[in-house]
């Protein structure tokens, strides 16, 4: 009897010992929240754009720099060309509630859990700054030279593609 008893425990401690080693033993994978809601603005910087929009805000405005260099230069056909290279040309973009909230979300993202990449290209070409502000904390994430910026990660792409519906905006 008392032998059976010990077999009966020595299982019950091997059967413990193993769940805590497997639970134990997982990958913890960051929990993203609803964080990403509780923004207050958001900021896309290329190299020759800036975009901020504010979520208390029916519009954003764009920033366009306008270089005598035709080669980097984004104009919008409808915009005659400037004679001063240093004012850049300004714009109001709208976005509606839900692109507001998928632009925080994919910047949230690409900020808090970052894609490295081993692309590096010359000439500096292919930078963005992403940046999320929430009440008195700023969150950045900047890839610098890194051709198109589109394809670092699943979450670039997506914000281009939601901005480039509104307005051009350079890839490198």
């Amino acid at each position: 009897m008392k032998e059976n008893n010990l077999d009966l425990k020595s299982i019950h401690v091997v059967i413990i010992s193993l769940l805590l080693f497997i639970s134990c033993s997982k990958k913890q994978e960051p929990v993203l929240t609803d964080q990403y809601k509780k923004w207050e603005t958001l900021e896309i910087k290329t190299r020759f754009q800036t975009l901020t929009i504010s979520k208390f805000s029916d519009s954003a405005d764009y920033y366009n720099m306008i270089n005598s260099n035709k080669e980097f230069k984004i104009i919008p056909e409808s915009t005659p060309e400037k004679t001063d290279p240093e004012q850049p040309e300004h714009e109001k973009i709208f976005f509606t509630k839900a692109e507001k909230d998928s632009l925080s979300k994919y910047i949230y993202e690409s900020v808090t859990q970052p894609k490295f990449t081993n692309v590096l290209a010359t000439d500096y070409a292919g930078g963005v700054i992403l940046r999320f502000d929430r009440e008195n904390m700023n969150l950045m994430c900047e890839y610098n030279s890194v051709g198109d910026w589109t394809t670092v990660s699943e979450n670039t792409e997506k914000i281009y593609n939601l901005i480039s519906k509104k307005v051009e905006i350079s890839k490198q």
